[in-house]
């Protein structure tokens, strides 16, 4: 497909022109340095990964002198970079911008701009071919192009229900960065090895970090400002009511529970800081009235059924068809395409006391930062939340 700037020309019978842009002064700690844009604004362009991309190039970057520095939105942004200057207006970032060894960015005004200067591009794309946006005024030899590999073609639209851009494996915006950097810079030819000793073999489906929390010795943790806690009452009979009481009056909390309804009086008093109240079945319940419900919604409580045993789901349905009922099927075997000597980076916190564990598996097993797959049920379970990886730690 044509280039919007083509068809523009086309259209409006006129040739673009290099942008001229009143670039304003912002102070750089750094001499030599990449620009990480983080955007955050369209959901379709949000890649996820920035952070893992800085650990696999910040060692060769390091022993070069050459920083990372990240511009754009404050949200979500990654700890993993050396400088981070979020939320600057546009002559700003076009100052740093300007100045950089290497831009990785989405397709937005950034590489547009980078890419008028003579600034070597890293372009992601999620919603839209390459061709429509790729950097009007580069060569081949000063942009990267990276596109996933779509179900069928990008989505076109603000909002990716596929996700696509989060398919653009870590690796591979690493190994662009690292080789463009390396073939647009003579001082660095020869030293950048643009290898990468990483394999992506599975994706993540849930992106957002989830932190369950195991309702025990009540500790008031870092990780918990302005997150939702997922109150696991499913998974121990152990709870203290005192501990629940105190994550409850203290946080915005999810309650998830097993095969028994929660008694309303025991949570009038910080109903306002419960979201939702998932109920997962394994077995047929006495009926819930009615009122049950209804208190629950005017006291601003989402409820879920999640229906374990497949045989009841119908009957479930039919009987509570005002009320959300979901299959509950999660993961119980390792996927065909991982090996047990892979590796996995949890986008969920399990947390009990002041103790954060890698997945329920390792909760259970009192396994502390143990990053080796595991090739047992309950660690599949939370299949959804790993990103695995491949990597040779012995070379």
């Amino acid at each position: 497909m044509p280039h919007l700037l083509t068809e523009y020309s086309k259209n409006l019978s006129v040739k673009p022109s290099d942008p001229e842009v009143n670039k304003h002064f912002y102070p750089i700690t750094a001499e030599d340095y990449i620009v990480i844009y983080n955007e955050q604004d369209i959901e379709a362009k949000c890649y996820n990964y920035y952070g893992l991309v800085c650990d696999l190039i910040k060692r060769q970057l390091s022993d070069l002198n050459i920083k990372i520095v990240v511009i754009g939105s404050k949200e979500n942004i990654t700890d993993r970079a050396d400088y981070a200057y979020p939320d600057l207006n546009f002559r700003n970032n076009a100052y740093i911008i300007s100045k950089a060894k290497a831009l990785v960015s989405i397709d937005n005004f950034a590489t547009q701009y980078a890419s008028s200067q003579g600034v070597p591009v890293v372009s992601l794309y999620g919603n839209i071919y390459p061709s429509i946006t790729t950097p009007y005024w580069s060569n081949k030899n000063k942009k990267i192009d990276l596109e996933p590999v779509w179900n069928v073609k990008p989505c076109m639209s603000l909002s990716d229900p596929q996700g696509s851009i989060d398919k653009i494996k870590a690796e591979e915006v690493a190994t662009s960065i690292l080789s463009i950097v390396e073939k647009n810079n003579k001082k660095y030819k020869g030293k950048i090895k643009t290898g990468i000793n990483f394999k992506t073999k599975l994706i993540n489906k849930n992106k957002k970090y989830c932190i369950d929390v195991i309702p025990k010795n009540y500790k008031n943790l870092p990780i918990f400002k302005g997150e939702i806690l997922n109150l696991r009452l499913d998974k121990t009979d152990n709870v203290s009511y005192e501990d629940f009481t105190q994550y409850c009056l203290n946080h915005n909390c999810n309650l998830i529970i097993k095969d028994s309804v929660i008694q309303l009086e025991h949570i009038k008093n910080f109903a306002g800081n419960i979201k939702s109240i998932k109920l997962i079945i394994t077995k047929k319940l006495d009926k819930i009235p009615q009122k049950y419900f209804s208190i629950l919604k005017s006291l601003g409580i989402d409820f879920v059924f999640l229906v374990s045993n497949k045989e009841i789901l119908d009957d479930m349905r039919f009987e509570y068809f005002d009320q959300l009922v979901e299959y509950y099927n999660p993961p119980k075997e390792k996927p065909k395409e991982i090996n047990t000597n892979n590796y996995f980076m949890s986008f969920k916190f399990v947390v009990e006391g002041d103790k954060i564990y890698n997945s329920s598996y390792h909760w259970k097993n009192n396994i502390d930062k143990d990053d080796k797959i595991v090739d047992n049920a309950d660690y599949w379970e939370e299949l959804d939340y790993f990103y695995i990886y491949e990597q040779d730690r012995n070379s």
